[in-house]
């Protein structure tokens, strides 16, 4: 198991806040934390992880209603290292919400 911390603005969220992230490369298992999320929920679990031996892992957040799912791109560039892309459904105008960000290893 492996956790991850850094920042980010999640789509649809116009502050940055914090973002934690453990993953379980060998279970592929993912939980998505988000401390500051406003609500009961903080913590996410990953919902269909498709991992790419340890250095890429992609998955949609379970338990977000259809139409606030998410769906996230993670890529190790160092030991330490990941680089986030979130996508999110398209709004009315068709305009696909996404964010990217860096996560660091403690």
């Amino acid at each position: 198991m492996e956790t991850f911390y850094g920042s980010g603005h999640m789509p649809g969220d116009p502050k940055l806040g914090r973002v934690e992230l453990d993953i379980d490369w060998t279970k592929k298992e993912i939980e998505v934390r988000l401390p500051q999320a406003k609500g009961a929920i903080t913590s996410w679990p990953g919902l269909l992880v498709q991992t790419f031996g340890t250095d890429e892992a992609a998955f949609r957040t379970k338990g977000l209603p259809p139409l606030v799912t998410h769906w996230w791109h993670i890529v190790r560039y160092s030991e330490k290292n990941l680089w986030v892309m979130v996508l999110g459904l398209p709004d009315v105008e068709g305009v696909w919400p996404t964010c990217s960000f860096g996560l660091k290893r403690l």
